[in-house]
């Protein structure tokens, strides 16, 4: 057995993750409670949550699990996910001053961890990129304060956006990228990071510029990522990259979406589509890394990436289709049973990995 098993896990790890999946479960009450989805008895908490929906997915969830898996990396740091946890509860509390307070100094600490690693590892572009995506995370917070719905939905994304492709330019370095690659990939980043800022100032032209951003990007992904060509691999590296190609035509559909004036269903495609995509695919080998936890591998694993599917499209239905509304609350509550769905699948991998 590996004597470092044996070791008890840092302290903020251990607190910090039950606080994001705490986030989770109040944000997906709140988007229950959005389309009256909820029972009766359930509705005060879901109050609470409904109108901070985004803010605890974005800050809540998401930033803490992004900051929680820089600073185990690091060994340093927890205070960051610690904050970003805490903030998502400040908030449904009714002290949404403190909790943007909190989210502020975690995306300053955010970009702190990232300028540490590349000061006393060494200096990357895609460690360049990731620690740019602390920047919208921190715009994100001032939307919010500002009112702007846009500023906080688009940076929001942003955050998410830029980390994940970071984190795959990194890989991409193990493949021959021609100059038209290089030069796009910088363009975009470019782009995209412009695009947050001006979103504080010109959200309406930030808007027109955001949809073929992330086309681009989605399709540079598509194009280029290492993932099209492990597709095929067996265990858990074929399904890393199956949840990796899925998540990046989620991004080009959300795009679309966008462009062709469908807002609402571009958010969900590109945040329940697009990103739990990279969480699904993400979470073998995060488990490893953060809770020392090596998942038995099961072709189940990609049903509920599946289940997300069939629950964006019954949205998109409801959305755009006539009298069909009815299926946005089964659409939220597959939504809520694709990801419990995965947790357990999880948990139960592990445990049979035990021996």
């Amino acid at each position: 057995m590996n004597p470092h098993a044996r070791r008890p896990l840092p302290l903020g790890l251990r607190l910090a993750l039950p606080l994001a999946l705490l986030n989770l479960l109040l944000a997906l009450a709140g988007g229950l409670q959005r389309l009256g989805g909820l029972p009766v008895g359930l509705s005060f908490i879901a109050q609470q949550a409904l109108q901070y929906h985004g803010l605890l997915m974005l800050g809540g969830f998401f930033a803490t699990l992004i900051s929680l898996e820089r600073a185990a990396a690091l060994g340093r740091g927890f205070a960051v996910p610690l904050a970003c946890g805490l903030a998502g509860v400040v908030l449904v509390a009714g002290l949404p001053g403190v909790a943007l307070g909190l989210w502020a100094a975690a995306a300053l600490g955010l970009l702190a961890l990232y300028l540490w690693a590349g000061h006393s590892r060494a200096w990357s572009l895609p460690l360049l990129i990731e620690a740019s995506a602390a920047l919208p995370l921190l715009m994100a917070v001032a939307g919010q304060a500002q009112g702007s719905d846009f500023a906080l939905r688009w940076n929001g994304s942003l955050f998410l956006l830029l980390t994940i492709a970071g984190e795959r330019r990194e890989l991409c370095r193990l493949l021959p990228l021609g100059p038209l690659a290089r030069h796009g990939f910088l363009l975009l980043w470019a782009g995209l990071l412009a695009s947050g800022g001006l979103s504080l100032w010109q959200p309406a032209l930030a808007a027109r510029l955001a949809w073929p951003l992330l086309l681009g990007l989605a399709l540079w992904l598509l194009v280029f990522d290492i993932a099209r060509r492990q597709w095929r691999a067996k265990a858990w590296a074929g399904h890393t990259a199956r949840c990796l190609l899925l998540g990046y035509a989620w991004a080009a559909a959300a795009a679309l979406a966008g462009l062709q004036g469908l807002p609402q269903l571009a958010w969900h495609w590109l945040w329940l589509g697009f990103v739990m995509a990279m969480v699904f695919g993400h979470a073998p080998i995060m488990l490893p890394a953060l809770l020392r936890l090596q998942p038995r591998y099961s072709p189940w694993a990609l049903a509920p990436l599946g289940l997300m599917a069939l629950s964006l499209l019954l949205r998109a239905l409801g959305q755009v289709g006539v009298g069909a509304s009815h299926l946005l609350p089964c659409a939220a509550w597959l939504h809520g049973l694709s990801l419990l769905g995965f947790g357990l699948l999880m948990a139960m991998l592990c445990r049979a990995r035990r021996p």
